[in-house]
């Protein structure tokens, strides 16, 4: 009974993981000055490394998201890239937190 029940709220919790998932939004600036803006969810942030470009003499950074066993790539700013960094330590900061303060029993067999 017991394990039923632990299995029925792992389903619930993973069947709306997309649902309530964080996501980030930034501006993007490619190589050539072109701009846009883009929204991902942050679990998917892999990492942030220096492009191969620069833009008004300024070297840009690349952000690397896993998608379906691939990566999309964005192109930010270094200000932009930092901005998108301090947002994913505040999550992570967050999600800790929540879970030393959660009242929910793990159970690892």
């Amino acid at each position: 009974m017991i394990k039923t029940l632990i299995f029925i709220v792992m389903l619930f919790s993973y069947s709306h993981a997309g649902v309530n998932s964080y996501q980030v939004a930034f501006e993007t600036t490619e190589c050539n000055g072109d701009s846009g803006f883009a929204t991902v969810m942050i679990e998917n942030i892999d990492k942030i490394k220096t492009a191969s470009c620069l833009y008004e003499g300024k070297k840009l950074k690349t952000l690397l998201v896993r998608r379906s066993g691939t990566y999309a790539t964005y192109t930010l700013t270094y200000d932009e890239a930092k901005s998108v960094m301090q947002d994913v330590k505040l999550y992570n900061r967050m999600r800790l937190k929540m879970m030393g303060n959660a009242n929910t029993l793990i159970i690892d067999k």
